[in-house]
């Protein structure tokens, strides 16, 4: 036992390493979407802001850079946002992706951590989204949940690492809704989990034996960690609040492609069980678009 113990605290510090190395892990640069029929043209082009001015791990032209070129495939107007949030400035995006935000240039993992958004910007995000803004927000692993808890609407994090996980129909662990229609299955890797708020739809559900690893400090784990169970936690769903709408999820690989610069191994997109993933991630944004 002690050995397999061993070898899953190695696997998540591993997991913790692939995330969150900025030297080793970059956007695949050899992908390209599967999607080749635009749903927008440049008359009806919705434009997404992805957030950079919050010290976000995930970015247009980094981490999350073929995530953008998904939603560049299907016409949307994609930029990068470098501006303190305000409702002015918020409303000239139809969707903010806020991905995997910190609460300070870090050069470390170290706790104390501090919110990534100011009261002011919390305040313009929540007005935005209830006058018909929609948010696409993503909190990973620890300590990415914890520093944007003041606008995550109610959903509730575990602010730790679970395991890489796949959802199905065919076990009702991907559930029913208009996002998942077509799609049978859909891959994370790794990330936190969450609990929802009362009006909000499960997309994704942890099954029996998920469990989240809560390290003090990010990645550094060991036999007397503490360990809570996410059997029946969530890593997607949405939310509508007032005219606006919210998707929420516990991991960000699932809607990149990222390879790692020393071995050449791939993550994400393009890996063995994610097929769906790319359809998975326009079936969100037409939802948050609102043609579904």
């Amino acid at each position: 036992m002690k050995s397999v113990s061993k070898a899953i605290l190695s696997a998540l510090l591993l997991i913790g390493a692939l995330s969150c190395t900025d030297s080793d892990q970059l956007p695949d640069p050899d992908f390209a979407p599967q999607n080749t029929k635009s749903t927008f043209s440049t008359l009806n082009s919705p434009v997404v802001f992805i957030d950079e001015a919050h010290n976000n791990f995930l970015t247009k032209n980094g981490r999350f850079k073929p995530f953008s070129q998904v939603l560049s495939s299907d016409g949307y107007t994609v930029k990068s946002s470098k501006e303190k949030f305000t409702l002015t400035y918020l409303k000239q995006a139809d969707i903010l992706v806020v991905a995997n935000a910190l609460d300070r240039d870090r050069q470390n993992w170290s706790p104390p951590f501090g919110d990534a958004f100011d009261q002011e910007e919390i305040k313009a995000i929540k007005q935005w989204v209830s006058q018909g803004g929609s948010l696409f927000l993503v909190a990973d692993h620890t300590p990415f949940p914890k520093v944007i808890e003041k606008i995550s609407f109610g959903f509730e994090f575990s602010n730790g690492h679970v395991r890489d996980a796949l959802f199905r129909q065919d076990n009702k662990s991907l559930l029913q809704h208009s996002i998942t229609k077509g799609i049978t299955q859909v891959k994370t890797f790794g990330g936190s989990a969450f609990q929802i708020p009362e009006n909000a739809q499960p997309l994704l559900i942890l099954g029996k034996g998920a469990t989240s690893v809560v390290p003090e400090i990010p990645f550094l784990v060991n036999a007397k960690t503490p360990r809570i169970s996410v059997d029946g936690w969530y890593q997607g769903a949405v939310l509508e609040v007032g005219k606006g709408r919210v998707a929420v999820f516990a991991e960000g690989m699932m809607f990149s492609s990222q390879v790692t610069v020393s071995t050449g191994k791939k993550y994400g997109l393009v890996s063995d069980g994610a097929e769906q993933n790319e359809q998975f991630l326009l079936n969100i944004m037409h939802w948050l678009s609102k043609p579904i």
